[in-house]
């Protein structure tokens, strides 16, 4: 069991003891104590709660998404910056730029051009699951001594830290309530991408 804060919404809640831990722990496990960069790769269920809490830690942030769309929001929610995934010259301008992307999303990325944005040792940090296989030249990987690796959820202790975290800087998941009946309903807006950004369902 991980206490609640009282004036937590429990919708809010039941989404962070899921997403919010599973971005929260990657984002506290890397601050190194210096100005850092972190592109938060994907806005979406995970994206947008990664975004809130790269920005109450204190990094740079850009989002990087498929959707220009998604701009103003991401900006919204904290980020400093925006680069649409597909715009080449853009990822090209922030060569060697950043500390650590953290890859949010459940789509193809151009993963070639983000590595070559990672600066020396830094790192790629997978927490969403691709729906294509993850193809990208070794070159920088070898040359920067970069890395790429998974991170899955947290313990208790990061867990209840992330809730008072989260509680302390206002970090919310945005979230549609829609009631258990409509259960069926609300898989398919998830399928279809249209929850923005997880949906709580209510008895």
């Amino acid at each position: 069991m991980h206490p609640v804060p009282n004036a937590m919404p429990s919708e809010s809640a039941a989404v962070l003891l899921c997403a919010g831990i599973t971005v929260y722990n990657p984002l506290r496990s890397n601050i190194t104590g210096r100005p850092m960069k972190v592109g938060i790769v994907g806005v979406g269920g995970l994206g947008h709660l990664a975004i809130q809490f790269a920005h109450a830690l204190g990094y740079e942030v850009t989002a990087i998404s498929s959707s220009i769309e998604k701009k103003d929001e991401a900006l919204g929610f904290g980020a400093d910056h925006f680069i649409l995934g597909s715009d080449r010259q853009a990822l090209r301008e922030n060569e060697l730029s950043f500390d650590m992307h953290l890859y949010t999303a459940h789509s193809g990325v151009d993963w070639t051009g983000l590595s070559f944005t990672v600066r020396n040792n830094g790192k790629m940090v997978v927490v969403g699951f691709s729906d294509v296989p993850v193809q990208f030249e070794p070159l920088g990987l070898v040359v920067h001594q970069q890395s790429i690796t998974g991170s899955f959820i947290g313990n208790r202790a990061m867990m209840r830290e992330m809730l008072s975290f989260a509680q302390e800087h206002g970090i919310k998941p945005r979230v549609e309530l829609m009631p258990m009946t409509k259960v069926n309903e609300a898989i398919q807006r998830v399928k279809e991408k249209k929850a923005r950004y997880r949906i709580v369902l209510v008895n």
